[in-house]
C-alpha cells in the first residue's frame, strides 16, 4: 500500500500541513503510522477523508458535526443518524437565512433613509445598529 508523508498528503489533498495536524488533534483524522524516525505516513484513503472534511466545512458543518459523521462512516453506522445531523444543520441554515433576511431589510431601509451627507449625529444607519445591539 502506498503511503505519503505529510507534505505529499498536503499537496495531493490541497489541505495545508498545519490543518492536517490540527485535524489529527481534533480526532477527525486517525493517528497515522510512524516511521522509525517518527515521521508520519498516511495511507491513500487519507486524501478522501481530508476532502470530506473540507467539503463538510464548506457546507457549514462544525468540527463536532464532521467528527460525528466520520465516526458513523468509520463504524458503517446508521444512515438515520447521518440524516438527523443533516436535518439539524438544515434547520440552523434556514434560521441563519431568516436572520440575514431581516438584517438585509434593515440595512436596505437605513441606506435609503441616509442621505450620506452631513455629520454622523442622527445617522439612521448608526441608530439602526444601536437599536439591535
Amino acid at each position: 500500500m502506498k503511503t505519503f508523508n505529510i507534505g505529499e498528503l498536503s499537496a495531493r489533498s490541497g489541505v495545508a500541513s498545519q490543518a492536517i495536524r490540527f485535524y489529527e488533534r481534533e480526532n477527525l483524522m486517525p493517528d497515522p503510522e510512524r516511521t522509525q524516525a517518527n515521521y508520519r505516513r498516511y495511507p491513500e484513503d487519507a486524501i478522501a477523508r481530508l476532502q470530506f472534511i473540507v467539503h463538510a466545512k464548506q457546507w457549514g458543518f462544525t468540527l463536532d458535526e464532521i467528527r460525528e459523521l466520520l465516526m458513523l462512516q468509520d463504524a458503517n453506522g446508521d444512515r438515520a443518524e447521518a440524516k438527523r445531523i443533516a436535518k439539524e444543520k438544515l434547520e440552523k441554515i434556514r434560521e441563519q437565512i431568516r436572520n440575514l433576511s431581516r438584517i438585509e431589510v434593515v440595512v436596505s431601509r437605513t441606506l435609503e433613509e441616509c442621505s450620506g451627507e452631513g455629520l454622523m449625529e442622527g445617522c439612521p444607519i448608526v441608530e439602526a445598529i444601536a437599536e439591535k445591539a
